[in-house]
Formats: structure tokens, C-alpha cells, sequence
């Protein structure tokens, strides 16, 4: 198995990873508060969104697209708007909430985890 179709495979199991997450919440199974962890949500968006750029990132082999050329990284684009879409849809679910907090988190760790992914070297 070569070093890209394990970014792909890595990628595909954090993927159901992180729906079974975000079913979970919309089904209520998640807590909302935690008296233990402060900003517990907050941090979770900024990691769990930011792995997902993450290994996207790496499975598309830091594949970019061209805009006024520029050329800017395809998998972020993507976990962006995807995140957005599923952040702006809180306001439709009963159990969840809207929060730009949580979206600022989300665009943080797709920025940062992205800055890391492209810190690894190609093969």
C-alpha cells in the first residue's frame, strides 16, 4: 500500500468517524455542557474539523485549483463549505444550535490542520 492510499484510507475511516459524530449530536447522544472540560465544543470543532482538512487534504495529494491566479488548496474549499452547510443547517434541528463560534473554530482548524498537511513531505 503506497503513502497516498493510506491518506485515502485514513481519510474514509475519519469520515465515518466523525457522521457517526455529528448523528450523534443530531440525535441528541452527545452532551451539550460539560462541567469538567472548559470549551469542550469549541475545541472539539477546531480538532475534529481540522483532521478532516486534515487527511483530506493529504488524500487529494494537496491537489489545488486555480482562482484568479491563484492557486488555492481544493480539500479545504470543500470541508469548508461542507461545514458551513452543516453549521447553517443547526438552525433547522430542534437539538442543535446555530453557534459562529463553533464555525470560527471549524474555519481555525481547517486553516491550521491544513498549514501541518502541507508540512509533510511529498513522496
Amino acid at each position: 500500500m503506497t503513502t497516498h492510499q493510506r491518506w485515502v484510507f485514513a481519510f474514509w475511516g475519519y469520515l465515518g468517524i466523525l457522521l457517526t459524530i455529528i448523528i450523534s449530536a443530531y440525535l441528541k447522544m452527545l452532551p451539550v455542557k460539560s462541567s469538567t472540560i472548559p470549551f469542550y465544543d469549541t475545541v472539539g470543532h477546531f480538532i475534529l474539523i481540522g483532521i478532516a482538512a486534515f487527511l483530506s487534504h493529504l488524500a487529494l495529494n494537496k491537489q489545488r485549483i486555480n482562482y484568479l491566479n491563484i492557486a488555492l488548496p481544493l480539500a479545504p474549499i470543500i470541508v469548508s463549505l461542507l461545514t458551513l452547510t452543516e453549521e447553517c443547517l443547526q438552525k433547522l434541528s430542534p437539538n442543535r444550535s446555530f453557534d459562529l463560534m463553533d464555525l470560527a473554530a471549524d474555519l481555525c482548524g481547517i486553516i491550521f490542520f491544513t498549514w501541518l498537511a502541507e508540512k509533510i513531505p511529498d513522496k
